[in-house]
């Protein structure tokens, strides 16, 4: 069970003695805390689908909040899919599969109990597909000022293989400048979204060998080659080989690393 699920918190609240107003975190600010919690619980497996939340109350009582704060809490926490609130029934945590996993705060936490991967390895996939789609259309859509802007992202990264954040920064830029030429901006949110995650996730931030970083740079050449003779079919399958093999290569060193 995580700390999140155990800890019990007071919320910084005081009586201002001229006003006699209660002063301290705003109920929504508080509600998070809560959400927080709940969330952890339900996804980590602690309340299984199915399962009754005690009322408003009796939650009010165990985390010392107010009815208010726990109103909002339930609230956002039924936004996301992983609880169902009805009169007269009560709240029910609700299955995997009501869940709001493109929100940031439901895939950051669900993807801290993805021990085999399978949910990341999701992600990957269907990055590949839309990146894969994003640069298709790039490819006649690029200007030349912005072919040259790849081709000076690529010569930045050959100079920044011994800076890995600056060398990560210029790879995810490389990546965008293509997104956004694609002019798909469902494509590029759903894809920002596991790009934001990645930012966190030490499974995607480790440093990478500086052959790794080598490679790295000649597939984005590969790419940047075929979006410059406007072979969108080309530019396609060369960024779905190179996700594809930039997630193998960092599962591959996971695996190594775990059986030592």
């Amino acid at each position: 069970m995580s700390e999140h699920a155990t800890r019990r918190l007071q919320p910084s609240v005081r009586i201002d003695a001229m006003s006699g107003v209660r002063n301290g975190p705003r109920p929504a600010r508080l509600a998070t805390v809560v959400v927080d919690q709940l969330a952890h619980r339900i996804i980590g497996g602690e309340l299984a689908a199915g399962s009754i939340l005690p009322t408003e109350v009796a939650l009010g009582e165990e985390f010392g909040f107010s009815r208010t704060v726990m109103r909002e809490a339930l609230k956002l926490l039924e936004e996301r899919g992983l609880i169902r609130v009805e009169q007269g029934r009560g709240t029910t945590v609700q299955p995997r599969e009501s869940w709001a996993l493109l929100d940031a705060d439901v895939l950051a936490i669900a993807l801290q109990y993805d021990a085999d991967t399978v949910l990341l390895d999701d992600l990957l996939r269907v990055r590949r597909v839309l990146e894969a789609d994003m640069a298709r259309v790039a490819a006649v859509r690029l200007t030349e000022a912005e072919l040259a802007q790849l081709t000076e992202n690529l010569d930045s990264m050959a100079q920044s293989t011994g800076d890995y954040a600056r060398f990560r920064a210029l790879d995810l830029a490389f990546h965008q400048l293509v997104m956004k030429a694609s002019g798909s901006e469902v494509g590029r949110a759903i894809v920002g979204t596991i790009h934001a995650y990645g930012a966190r996730s030490s499974r995607l931030t480790e440093p990478g060998s500086r052959a790794s970083l080598k490679r790295t740079v000649a597939e984005h050449r590969g790419i940047q080659e075929a979006l410059v003779a406007r072979d969108g079919e080309l530019a396609a399958s060369r960024i779905a080989a190179h996700i594809g093999s930039a997630w193998a290569e960092r599962r591959r060193s996971r695996v190594g690393t775990a059986s030592r």
